[in-house]
């Protein structure tokens, strides 16, 4: 998918600083042992998705700028690309649409839970995990990712489990909203149709924004 090649083990520290909410130095100075990392970085913040007045050159600034949040669903995107080489681009766009809408079904549906930046985790390394399976959830135990991501990866029964069924459900009735399809009968009877419309919308604007720079 990328011609440069961002060492999965700067991605990984990356991740769990950022898990573990490190300070900005710390946060910095991983971004910055990766040349392609970085480059990757200033290029998101630069672009037409950040619509800044001034361009942005250091690290420390595009992090600050970007916030933690942001930069953890980059950087967990970022380890999807390296993880699956062998997809093509519509694959991973697809699994960052899902990942999208996990997060924003749970925010509109499920919002009791508040676990919605949860949810895109979920989304996002479901694919990873139908191929990796325990070897992934070790590595995430490593870098603090939270309980209720590994199982809702491992059991479509736990709470972020659910979410993930439904999303997957809805993900093919996103596609023919995005195409303009007005005429569609949702798949569960309890969505509302306008926050069916709201989450795809917004998980396809957000999705594309970041497959620009995996």
């Amino acid at each position: 998918m990328q011609e440069e090649k961002i060492s999965r083990t700067v991605l990984l520290k990356l991740i769990e600083a950022l898990m573990k909410e490190e300070n900005l130095d710390t946060v910095t100075r991983i971004i910055s042992a990766d040349p392609h990392l970085t480059a990757k970085l200033l290029t998101f913040v630069n672009s037409a998705y950040c619509n800044l007045r001034r361009e942005i050159h250091s690290v420390e600034d595009a992090v600050a700028y970007i916030g933690y949040r942001k930069l953890k669903e980059i950087a967990f995107a970022l380890l999807l690309s390296a993880t699956l080489k062998d997809k093509s681009k519509e694959e991973l766009l697809r699994t960052l649409k899902l990942a999208y809408l996990n997060k924003a079904i749970a925010k509109r549906v499920f919002k009791k839970l508040n676990l919605e930046d949860d949810a895109f985790l979920v989304g996002i390394l479901s694919q990873v995990y139908d191929e990796k399976r325990e070897e992934l959830i070790k590595e995430l135990e490593r870098v603090c990712v939270s309980r209720a991501v590994l199982e809702g990866l491992r059991r479509d029964s736990s709470p972020l489990g659910k979410v993930k069924v439904l999303t997957e459900k809805l993900l093919p009735w996103c596609d023919r909203i995005i195409n303009g399809d007005k005429n569609f009968k949702l798949p569960d009877d309890r969505l509302k149709r306008e926050i069916v419309v709201g989450s795809c919308l917004e998980s396809q604007e957000e999705a594309q924004k970041i497959a620009e720079i995996i």
